[in-house]
């Protein structure tokens, strides 16, 4: 018996070392490598999109947004939906706004960079801006989604990494504290998503969470 044991457990030694790493750790680096993939597919995407589009239409608006900002966004980011959606509607992803749109997110864009500013997180990355109402359709959007009139920002935040899920609980604190002390000054909407996506725009002292309803927003939980 002992030497089943030990034959047993010598067995998972060698499979370990043979294949370099545990199980959770391949499941790790297959998601790793798959969202890499779907990131490199959307760049790709985006380039086809962008060769097709007026350029003088598109550095104009990226001339206005860097105007107000520090550090504007790329113009990928200014112009591509890169939340989950279905594959169908891939093609309705990429959009500029209307001109009339286009002041309508500075605030809020503003509001993201005093956040990464003031050390609330060090990196991060635009997801959405700008909803063409097509794309809305498309996914399901609420009709009165503030992406629909440029307003919203919907951002993923780099770090802390997703897998530390005490120090995304810490994120989500700090988040909700800023939002709770001086949130009403900036009107500020606040959706907290989880895995360190969150929704900011400056139409509204609110917040909600992963359903989009209120109740479920950790910001408005009891301590």
């Amino acid at each position: 018996m002992k030497n089943s044991k030990f034959i047993f457990i010598m067995g998972c030694i060698s499979f370990t070392a043979l294949n370099g790493c545990t199980p959770s750790e391949k499941n790790a680096e297959h998601s790793s490598s798959s969202k890499k993939a779907s990131e490199q597919q959307i760049e790709q995407q985006f380039k086809l999109w962008k060769a097709q589009q007026d350029p003088r239409l598109l550095a104009d608006y990226y001339q206005f947004m860097s105007q107000y900002l520090k550090h504007p966004p790329s113009l990928m980011e200014l112009t591509t939906t890169r939340n989950y959606m279905p594959e169908h509607c891939y093609s309705k992803r990429f959009a500029i706004p209307p001109k009339a749109y286009w002041k309508n997110v500075v605030s809020s864009l503003q509001l993201v960079e005093k956040l990464n500013r003031n050390g609330y997180f060090k990196t991060y990355t635009i997801s959405a801006i700008y909803r063409a109402p097509e794309l809305n359709h498309c996914v399901g959007g609420a009709g009165k989604s503030k992406h629909l009139n440029n307003y919203a920002v919907d951002f993923h935040i780099l770090s802390p990494k997703e897998t530390i899920e005490i120090d995304r609980e810490m994120l989500v604190k700090k988040m909700c504290l800023f939002w709770k002390v001086e949130g009403k000054n900036y009107k500020m909407g606040l959706g907290v998503y989880g895995n360190n996506r969150y929704h900011i725009d400056t139409q509204g002292y609110r917040t909600w969470g992963k359903d989009h309803k209120s109740k479920s927003s950790p910001c408005l939980k009891s301590e």
